[in-house]
């Protein structure tokens, strides 16, 4: 039995395509990481400066209450709403004459209460800063808050959301 040698030539040109299919596969792998590396880079600076707009917030917020003269004349608190500085959280809705017709005196913990019914706000650049008092325990020399703060920024959906324990000392 005589065998002939079989025709390779083409052989040749499939490797070739094979080898191109997957070196194309691996380029297109490596350029969707870098897209979505880079996304999420963007996404984490946007976070970060939310975040500190929500710090800077924070001290602000607090030397407001700290400083305040119990009414609403200090910069950013939202007319009537330093009612609640003196005054246990069970009492707000009796004392508190803007209670009875919002949710301002609510204490949910979600973002959007903080944004749609703020004690206090402040603007920032491209960011906005919220503050809410979502609770006052008075105690024999002073008084603990519970105050949320909120920081966004104008034009893109990215906040931050921070929870403070806040107390006063009366007579120090």
């Amino acid at each position: 039995m005589i065998f002939k040698k079989q025709d390779e030539r083409g052989i040749a040109l499939i490797t070739s395509l094979i080898l191109s299919l997957i070196a194309i596969v691996l380029a297109s792998a490596i350029m969707i990481l870098v897209v979505s590396s880079t996304k999420q880079s963007g996404i984490v600076k946007r976070y970060t400066s939310a975040l500190e707009a929500a710090k800077g917030g924070v001290e602000e917020f607090l030397i407001d209450i700290r400083d305040s003269t119990w009414d609403s004349n200090s910069s950013g608190w939202i007319p009537g709403h330093a009612c609640k500085l003196k005054r246990d959280t069970d009492n707000w809705t009796t004392v508190c004459d803007f209670c009875n017709s919002t949710n301002a005196c609510t204490s949910n913990s979600e973002p959007s209460d903080i944004i749609n019914n703020p004690d206090w706000e402040e603007i920032y650049g491209d960011y906005i800063v919220y503050g809410k008092i979502v609770d006052t325990k008075g105690y024999l020399d002073g008084y603990l808050y519970n105050v949320e703060i909120v920081g966004t920024n104008n034009s893109t959906s990215e906040m931050a959301w921070i929870n403070v324990l806040y107390q006063i000392k009366l007579n120090p």
